[in-house]
């Protein structure tokens, strides 16, 4: 119970946020959601997620520089091809070997119609928010088993 607190308070306030200052919510979300995906939590996932998410936006604009530089009929679709294969080999790599966290940021990277700056910002701030979520969430929970204890140790002194 303590993780669906925190996560509706965090995320609703990332979505109230993220706006305002120029961000895109959705694309936090996607960050957000590249963090828990890989499941590892803590420092370690965030790291991931971020280099994952970072990566994926790498690969991205990749396939639209080659997509624009080499005027070849279905370059998108050639050019796509190759990199998804260069993601799927970059996730053997220890550091980025969630390749669904690369492709996130790589399909976030057409989404965001070429404002890759703020996408980047936005996916970053996402596994932030993630990481945050779990960690308020480990709070929630250390709260909650004080207040249980508190109360259990004042009804065995009644």
């Amino acid at each position: 119970m303590s993780s669906v607190l925190a996560s509706g308070l965090l995320c609703g306030l990332w979505a109230f946020i993220a706006p305002t200052v120029g961000l895109m919510t959705w694309a936090g979300f996607a960050g957000c959601t590249t963090f828990f995906a890989i499941g590892t939590g803590g420092k370690n996932g965030l790291v991931k997620a971020a280099l994952c998410n970072i990566t994926g936006v790498g690969c991205g604009l990749l396939i639209l520089w080659l997509s624009s530089v080499i005027a070849i009929p279905q370059s998108a679709a050639i050019f796509s091809g190759i990199v998804t294969s260069l993601m799927c080999l970059l996730g053997k790599m220890k550091l980025i070997n969630y390749v669904p966290g690369i492709f996130v940021g790589c399909f976030s990277t057409f989404a965001a119609g070429g404002q890759w700056i703020i996408l980047l910002i936005s996916l970053l701030c996402g596994a932030l928010l993630g990481f945050l979520c779990s960690q308020l969430a480990k709070q929630f929970s250390t709260w909650y088993e004080k207040s249980i204890t508190k109360r259990e140790s004042s009804l065995t002194h009644l």
